[in-house]
């Protein structure tokens, strides 16, 4: 669950990166220097959810399971972007959430046993 968090994460970023798509994604947020940064931030978030991918004991599957993420996440922002911009914005709000839970349940334990 963390790891699809910080990979749509990751790919909003990427794509709120793009001279293009800044204005659409980020709305009023939209300065250059913020829109500078985010491809940055992007690659770490892409990085990092492949990190938390690869930290499980079953880390083969996780490492499949991460590369057909990464276009279904990808997929959802170029379809948000499209379609529905609001709702890009709206489900970057639910993926730290989804993030922050999957935190709480492994730092509680309560994520189940692979």
């Amino acid at each position: 669950m963390i790891a699809a968090a910080l990979l749509y994460l990751g790919m909003f970023a990427l794509a709120s990166g793009m001279s293009r798509h800044a204005p659409a994604l980020l709305g009023q947020w939209h300065a250059p220097d913020r829109v500078a940064r985010l491809p940055r931030l992007g690659w770490v978030l892409v990085a990092l959810s492949l990190a938390v991918a690869l930290l499980g004991p079953d880390w083969p599957r996780a490492l499949v399971t991460w590369f057909g993420l990464a276009p279904l996440a990808a997929g959802i922002v170029v379809l948000s972007l499209t379609f529905a911009p609001p709702l890009a914005r709206a489900s970057v709000a639910l993926a730290i959430g989804l993030a922050l839970v999957g935190l709480a349940m492994t730092l509680t334990g309560a994520a189940p046993a692979a």
